[in-house]
């Protein structure tokens, strides 16, 4: 599921918080662009200007020394605002959603044309009491698009499947739903503990399992495994088949896609065939790299025009009929810089 203003199967949002784990002689990820205050009366900052260019582009924006953002306006090189109106759905507009600490912002589609961005300091969430952030470091990439585009992950297996599940074949389907060549970088092995969302911004037993492993280099994803994932709601607690907090826009410390065995308050039943997990998975990391549902429960769809419910991201990952991407969809995905040549 994902979160905007309703929780769904993962939040539209892409956040990095958090240093880079690379050796000495490696070139840094990004490039300092600009740090600009938070205006203590408005709430908002100043302009940053974004450099067009021809490579791919994106931002990662981080809340300093803590707390939420959101982009309060974003201009196009015709002098156009591009943030969309949230009361309006338009394809035309760049949907973003809350930042959580960071934010990593990928521009593609009409974000393709910024030339200009601001945020304004907001309020994490309703259940959550944080400071709020005083200053606003952003920061650029620009990336060449790879002839040969994969994904480097790092599995974090629980371990009721560890034991079973082929992880060679899980790379291989993953790639397969994503048209993407996959690269496993690590195996470990996790508890099997439920993790409990005390309410949907609540990434801290996510953001617990990613600080108990080693530190890996930023562009490797995590993806966790098995786990039953739980939320609760003012009607009990929710059972969720996979999240991520980040897609473009926002999250928290919680970098990674978790996926829950597909037995989860089923004792009797199996943990899931590895087809099912690699379905859910792709999904998951399909909402990290940027996809939104192409139709949510209350009828709003995405903003690409090709997609439709017959669809890998279709809100209910494990449906018949979910599997494929649209060019429009793949054109996304390959925008995001952790897309590599492997």
């Amino acid at each position: 599921m994902k979160t905007s203003s309703a929780f769904f199967c993962a939040v539209i949002a892409a956040a990095l918080a958090g240093c880079n784990s690379e050796h000495s002689d490696e070139q840094p990820l990004w490039t300092p662009l600009a740090s600009v205050t938070v205006d203590s009366g408005s709430g908002t900052t100043a302009a940053v200007e974004v450099p067009l260019h021809n490579l791919r582009r994106a931002l990662r924006v981080s809340a300093q020394p803590q707390g939420c953002l959101q982009v309060s306006s974003a201009i196009s090189v015709s002098g156009g605002q591009l943030v969309a109106n949230p009361a309006v759905s338009d394809a035309n507009t760049w949907r973003t959603t809350k930042l959580y600490q960071a934010g990593l912002l990928v521009l593609e589609g009409v974000a393709s044309e910024l030339t200009h961005i601001s945020f304004a300091a907001v309020a994490c969430d309703a259940s959550v009491s944080g400071m709020q952030p005083t200053s606003v470091r952003v920061e650029s990439r620009l990336s060449e698009l790879p002839t040969n585009p994969g994904l480097k992950l790092r599995l974090l297996l629980s371990q009721t499947i560890s034991a079973e599940l082929d992880t060679e074949l899980l790379a291989q389907l993953i790639g397969f739903e994503l048209q993407l060549d996959i690269a496993i970088t690590d195996v470990a092995v996790i508890a099997d503990t439920d993790l409990v969302m005390q309410h949907q911004a609540d990434f801290s037993p996510l953001a617990a399992i990613l600080a108990s492993q080693p530190a890996k280099a930023e562009d490797i994803i995590d993806v966790v495994i098995g786990p039953c994932l739980l939320q609760q709601t003012p009607f009990g607690r929710q059972q969720l088949a996979g999240f991520t907090p980040r897609i473009p826009g926002g999250a928290g410390p919680a970098d990674g896609v978790f996926v829950a065995r597909t037995n989860c308050g089923f004792a009797a039943a199996s943990a899931g065939s590895v087809n099912e997990l690699a379905r859910l998975a792709a999904h998951e990391i399909g909402h990290y790299l940027g996809l939104a549902h192409p139709e949510e429960a209350d009828g709003s769809e995405d903003d690409l025009a090709s997609t439709n419910s017959h669809n890998l991201m279709h809100r209910v990952p494990l449906a018949a009929t979910a599997s494929g991407l649209t060019f429009e969809q793949r054109e996304r995905i390959l925008a995001h810089p952790f897309v590599t040549e492997l």
